[in-house]
């Protein structure tokens, strides 16, 4: 009996030490202050070194104005269009034009109908705007000075001294070219080559050189584009005659 006395008033003693404690603590607790946060938002006005702001620019856009190509005109009465042939001093200052083969515009003109003295045209095989290694034009050589009659003054040196060079113009680029080979001849289709493997090109253009009426120091090289001029001669058996010319566009 005594030892259950006894430990009734022990429990008895550590249930008021807690109590006591509690009330101790928690009244420490109340007196303590929480410090104010140092992350403390700061506002412009407040910053030692202001950021300047700076208006926001209107951006207005330059007016663009758009020019019609010149070439579309041509384009709209025919759409095989593809340049401008000019030689000065001649009559040559003529459209030129592309068909599907190289037979339609020998009867037809620029219009597609039907005229024997046709159309100057370009090969069919080339592809225009200046991405050829060799474009060919042909042309009639009409009784009365149309067409490509004037290309036979070429005949004479003197012309092809002060005439050396002529302008073709496609859709987007006005192009120079200089005669470095004037010859009559057969119609020979080996003038008229339009691909070259490796080499054969600078070997077409030593061959045109060879063939030559006269002796020009016109120089082409591997990297050059060509132009050639073909007419119908009649010094020669079903003859032509070849003008041969280099791009110098600069």
């Amino acid at each position: 009996m005594k030892k259950k006395y006894w430990i009734a008033i022990l429990s008895s003693i550590l249930l008021i030490q807690s109590a006591y404690y509690y009330t101790i603590v928690s009244a420490q607790r109340k007196d303590v202050k929480t410090p104010e946060s140092t992350l403390v938002q700061t506002t412009l006005k407040d910053k030692e070194v202001k950021e300047e702001i700076k208006p926001v620019e209107k951006i207005v856009e330059e007016e663009r104005i758009f020019e019609k190509n010149a070439a579309a005109e041509y384009y709209d009465l025919n759409s095989d269009y593809v340049g401008w042939l000019t030689i000065e001093d001649t009559e040559v200052d003529y459209p030129v034009v592309r068909g599907k083969d190289n037979d339609f515009y020998l009867k037809h003109n620029f219009y597609k109908e039907e005229d024997v003295l046709g159309a100057i045209f370009m090969d069919y095989r080339n592809a225009g705007m200046g991405l050829d290694k060799h474009t060919i034009l042909y042309g009639h050589y009409a009784k009365y000075g149309q067409m490509f009659k004037d290309l036979d003054r070429y005949l004479s040196e003197d012309f092809l001294t002060a005439n050396s060079e002529f302008i073709f113009t496609d859709s987007f680029t006005k192009r120079t070219y200089k005669i470095f080979s004037v010859h009559p001849s057969d119609a020979n289709a080996d003038f008229v080559d339009v691909s070259f493997e490796d080499g054969e090109f600078t070997e077409f253009v030593d061959t045109l050189k060879n063939e030559s009426i006269f002796s020009l120091d016109t120089p082409v090289s591997e990297e050059d584009t060509i132009l050639t001029l073909v007419t119908c001669n009649y010094d020669v058996n079903d003859g032509r005659l070849f003008i041969h010319a280099v791009e110098i566009t600069e």
